[in-house]
């Protein structure tokens, strides 16, 4: 066992656990064992043994907080380990014993944007931007925190001061030229990012920049002379490919296009982004397979033809049931294609709901319910309905945020992701009902309707109920993210308010 005196030679001698031990021991330290814990932590770290220097850092900061040398050793230790948590409250302690040190509000500010604290952080970088006015980096690191709360303008103020004070610094100049963009101030943002590529020429991101603001400007053929830099100082880049291949889209070089998505394709085989710009660019070419064209043999041009009248309402219905039928079949597949019953679960799940509802409450009232003679067919009178309706309006609620990138697709419009998603609710729902139904009569149970129109049309009213529901619950999730979990919340209540149970414990009541 080794003492505080022979410490440093343990360390030195790489004698670790001798030391842990020394530090962790029952009594404790004094702020005396700061020192040594800081000079344990860093051996360690530099070593690889990350999670106890970490401990050693942590015992450290406890021990001796107020000391500056102390605080400033375990931010360094802390932020290196992306404990940034931690991190932030060391820098903190710092600012609080130098209230100048500049450096320490931006370290602290970026330390809290990285665990999400943006207000605190944006706060502690305006100060930092207050005591560094001339620091490009510390401009560039509050514009950022600013763009995040979205102060758009604040930010393009700060950066447009910066640049005027030192033009010099090319990434300073590449933020505030994609400020400019936000703000649509495209002929400043281009002004800007010619500056930064004057500065540094050899930055491909630099030129796929420009070349969205060429784009933007309409200038079709400088955007893809600028494209062709980037892609020349990085071939493999996906970003300067989709470019490029949005670009030849744009401009009808359908050929040219269809070999960049290819060699998308090939470079990024598992991009999703890139996948679905391939199959955009993919239902554009369909579009055109029937247009003009020229006989290779003869080399004679084929004869105007007369342009085709518009679909008629039919025909666009037809289309439209086409798409919602390709949706409907994909959100099987995305809900259910990695469990083994599949689509199976879809309907074993409300047929299990209604048999332990119905065991338990058997049990509960010796065999006898409220209505009729079965407690299985009591319960699918009650439980169909509303799953059919709290099916459908949960399951539209998301169609919108979660198929963000098939609303790019030209013929899938928001109405169709949203009535996909109820329409297979309803079906899944009929089906359950179907199927136990069928169940009930082999099982010798009279429970066929004898008016099987009655039924019917209440659960097709119920299904549109539930679907108008959907619909505005979609809207609600886009304008208040927090409305997923409020509709649960209030489907769950309408659960024990609605007629699964209102006849029972009337029933119960009336016999009290």
């Amino acid at each position: 066992m080794i003492d505080a005196d022979s410490f440093s030679a343990a360390l030195r001698a790489e004698d670790f656990d001798a030391c842990l031990d020394y530090l962790r021991r029952e009594e404790g330290g004094g702020p005396d064992d700061a020192p040594l814990n800081c000079r344990a932590a860093e051996v360690l770290f530099y070593d690889g043994r990350r999670d106890e220097a970490l401990e050693c850092g942590r015992r450290a900061f406890a021990l001796a907080a107020e000391d500056r040398a102390t605080a400033h050793f375990c931010a360094w230790l802390f932020s290196n380990c992306g404990c940034h948590g931690e991190a932030a409250a060391a820098y903190e302690q710092l600012i609080t014993l130098s209230p100048d040190w500049a450096e320490g509000y931006h370290h602290a500010s970026g330390s809290l944007a990285a665990i999400g604290e943006f207000d605190r952080a944006l706060a502690l970088a305006l100060r930092a931007v207050e005591l560094m006015p001339d620091d490009n980096g510390t401009a560039v690191h509050a514009a950022e925190l600013l763009l995040r709360r979205g102060r758009i303008d604040d930010a393009a103020e700060l950066l447009r001061a910066a640049a005027r004070r030192d033009a010099g610094d090319a990434r300073l100049l590449r933020v505030l030229s994609a400020v400019e963009m936000m703000l649509d101030r495209l002929d400043a943002a281009l002004i800007a990012i010619d500056r930064a590529l004057t500065i540094m020429p050899g930055v491909a991101e630099y030129h796929l920049h420009r070349g969205h603001l060429l784009h933007r400007l309409g200038d079709i053929a400088a955007a893809g002379e600028t494209f062709d830099r980037a892609a020349a100082l990085e071939p493999d880049n996906p970003g300067v490919k989709r470019a490029q291949m949005t670009l030849y889209l744009d401009s009808g070089r359908i050929t040219e296009a269809t070999a960049a998505g290819g060699a998308l394709l090939h470079a990024c085989p598992g991009d999703e982004t890139a996948a679905e710009a391939v199959l955009h660019l993919l239902n554009r070419r369909l579009e055109t397979i029937d247009g003009d064209y020229v006989i290779l043999a003869d080399r004679t041009l084929r004869r105007p033809r007369p342009l085709r009248p518009l679909p008629g309402f039919g025909e666009r219905l037809r289309n439209q049931c086409r798409v919602i039928h390709a949706l409907i079949i994909r959100e099987t597949r995305t809900r259910f294609g990695d469990a083994k019953l599949g689509y199976g679960w879809a309907l074993l799940e409300p047929i299990l709901h209604i048999t332990l509802l119905s065991a338990v409450f058997s049990l509960m009232m010796q065999g006898r319910p409220p209505v009729g003679a079965h407690f299985f067919i009591f319960y699918f009178t009650g439980l169909i309905p509303y799953l059919m309706f709290v099916h459908t309006s949960s399951a539209m609620s998301h169609a919108i945020t979660s198929n963000g990138a098939l609303l790019r697709l030209p013929l899938v419009t928001t109405f169709d992701v949203i009535a996909a998603r109820g329409l297979l609710e309803t079906i899944t729902d009929v089906i359950v009902a179907v199927m136990l139904l069928v169940g009930f009569g082999m099982a010798g149970l009279a429970a066929a309707p004898d008016d099987l129109s009655a039924p019917s049309i209440a659960l097709l009213v119920t299904a549109m109920f539930g679907c108008g529901f959907g619909f505005i619950n979609a809207v609600l999730t886009v304008l208040c993210r927090s409305w997923d979990k409020i509709w649960p919340q209030i489907t769950r209540a309408l659960y024990f308010f609605s007629g699964i149970f209102r006849y029972y414990v009337a029933s119960a009541t009336t016999a009290a």
